[in-house]
């Protein structure tokens, strides 16, 4: 297993820089190109749910875990940011992207949403 941190700041501008790594982390867990792009059409959707409407000067931090069975990516945005919810078309998009997705609010007010792309059998 490997584990890759990266925080950038909570501003739209950096999505770009999240979701090039999110595809050279799938790249790196044997994700097939279609789920690669997938998981970078995933990642700047809950990019986007994680920092808000407002502008925050605080950042976000994303976790990509790569393992055998796939990559789980997980970001967590700056405190204050509102819960997502599961039943809007943002939820729902997140939900057809990735095999599996969740999000969290710890105690200090800040948003976790994880994501997961499984790796394709090989044949």
């Amino acid at each position: 297993m490997t584990k890759i941190q990266l925080t950038v700041p909570a501003d739209a501008n950096f999505v770009g820089l999240v979701r090039s790594s999110a595809a050279h982390a799938a790249a790196h867990a044997h994700l097939d190109m279609d789920l690669i792009d997938d998981l970078k059409l995933a990642v700047d959707e809950a990019f986007a749910l994680v920092i808000g409407s407002q502008s925050l000067s605080d950042s976000v931090t994303v976790t990509f875990t790569a393992s055998e069975a796939g990559l789980e990516v997980a970001l967590t945005g700056p405190h204050g940011t509102p819960a997502p919810e599961t039943g809007t078309f943002a939820w729902t998009i997140l939900s057809a992207l990735v095999s599996e997705v969740s999000s969290s609010q710890n105690a200090a007010g800040q948003v976790t949403i994880t994501m997961t792309s499984k790796a394709s059998a090989s044949a």
